[in-house]
């Protein structure tokens, strides 16, 4: 895939990092439940996603995601501990569509 730098980026190299993005935001669900800080994990997330959207603006289900995420920024856990749920499970779900993309 070529990138905003005109350098062609390995498919493979960017599935592996979208695949470990999928991991770091499955992570966020235990966080939660544990009552560990979730927030500066997320933050890093969506600083990854953000930059690889920059590098690689072809890939638009990038956009999406990260809205996702910077919403989850505001839920309150405790309250509406489902919704983030179930927003976790359709981040990791979008993460693997454009990792799936990529083959």
């Amino acid at each position: 895939m070529i990138s905003v730098y005109d350098v062609d980026i390995d498919n493979v190299a960017l599935q592996h990092s979208l695949k470990r993005l999928q991991g770091a935001t499955f992570k966020l669900l235990p966080a939660v439940e544990e009552g560990a800080d979730y927030k500066k994990p997320l933050e890093t997330i969506i600083v990854e996603l953000l930059g690889m959207q920059k590098l690689i603006p072809s890939l638009d289900l990038l956009v999406t995601l990260v809205c996702k995420l910077r919403g989850l920024m505001e839920v309150d856990t405790e309250k509406e501990f489902m919704l983030y749920r179930r927003s976790i499970f359709e981040c990791c779900g979008l993460l693997d569509r454009i990792a799936n993309s990529l083959s």
